[in-house]
């Protein structure tokens, strides 16, 4: 794997993808109670979160008790946001996912 690739394309596709899906759903950013992106790694997810202009607290980590799960970041990570009352009842968040392999996905869920 080259990290510095993957950096690249991570920062090159997710802005976009994090426009793309809430013009999609007619949201603009500060609609949003949450972000939960796939856990990746620190560095790139505050690099992502500064790029994108979100604040720290509508940006979810689980990172330190998880580290990457691969595919299962994103589903932990809402788990998480939910258990720890970060995400309740009726609040919006976006989910992000990207990888090695070069996907990527995205989509709002109202809980």
């Amino acid at each position: 794997m080259n990290g510095s690739e993957i950096f690249t394309f991570t920062l090159d596709i997710v802005p976009p993808l994090v426009n793309i899906t809430l013009a999609n759903n007619g949201l603009e950013k500060e609609m949003i109670n949450q972000f939960v992106f796939h856990q990746a790694n620190k560095y790139m997810l505050n690099f992502l979160r500064k790029k994108l202009k979100i604040e720290q607290n509508r940006f979810y980590y689980c990172l330190s008790q998880f580290g990457n799960t691969v595919s299962s970041s994103i589903p932990i990570a809402l788990r998480e946001a939910i258990d720890d009352g970060i995400i309740r009842k009726g609040d919006k968040a976006l989910l992000a996912g990207f990888g090695v392999g070069y996907f990527w996905a995205g989509t709002i869920l109202r809980l």
